[in-house]
């Protein structure tokens, strides 16, 4: 996605097979990117089992630290994809250059990275509700049947929507990444709203 997106943003139309041969040659950083992911993932679990042996008010201070740690993880690795696509670097690397430009653009890559996130949990909760409220209704109506088509429906429609929100945040992290190394305004992004993000840091 972000190969098909750095295409696009330098006026070119990346076909499905290039961008899947671009993937199999990044196969290697992929994998060792994957497999940092997993062990600080891995340690956060470890410590949050050994965090249950504690007091309660260990167990309650424990796990405000460990989400504390999961939360600026998941923000300093924002850009690890747009670095893996640009500048095919290792996986620690590849965190530092994260880092580097989540200081640059902290205002905007922050208020995405929680609003949108925000975003889709409301988003979410409401497709659940109408969900469980078709559901009902179908059932009423069909049955079994109408169970099973509410349930689906709404599994699919949650698939979709959370794919929509993924390819946005995809896109953006990417234009923000662009700006931060190149100084140049990604193609179809206003120029106001990308260096806005610049400006956040600044003030």
């Amino acid at each position: 996605m972000v190969y098909t997106t750095k295409i696009r943003f330098e006026g070119g139309n990346a076909t499905f097979g290039e961008s899947m041969r671009f993937a199999f040659s990044k196969m290697g950083l992929i994998f060792q990117w994957s497999l940092l992911s997993a062990t600080v993932g891995l340690l956060l679990r470890i410590l949050d089992h050994l965090a249950s042996n504690l007091g309660k008010a260990g167990q309650i201070v424990a796990s405000i630290l460990i989400g504390l740690l999961g939360m600026a993880w998941s923000i300093i690795t924002i850009f690890v994809v747009p670095v893996l696509v640009y500048e095919g670097l290792g996986p620690i690397d590849t965190v530092k250059k994260s880092t580097q430009v989540i200081k640059k653009t902290w205002g905007e890559s922050l208020i995405k990275h929680i609003g949108l996130g925000l975003v889709q949990f409301f988003v979410f909760v409401l497709i659940i509700a109408l969900t469980v409220g078709l559901t009902f209704v179908l059932s009423n109506a069909f049955d079994t049947i109408g169970f099973v088509i509410g349930i689906v429906t709404g599994i699919l429609v949650l698939f979709i929507t959370g794919l929509i929100f993924s390819v946005a945040s995809t896109i953006f992290n990417t234009a923000l990444y662009v700006y931060a190394n190149k100084s140049l305004v990604p193609a179809g992004f206003d120029e106001e709203t990308v260096k806005g993000a610049f400006r956040n840091r600044k003030s």
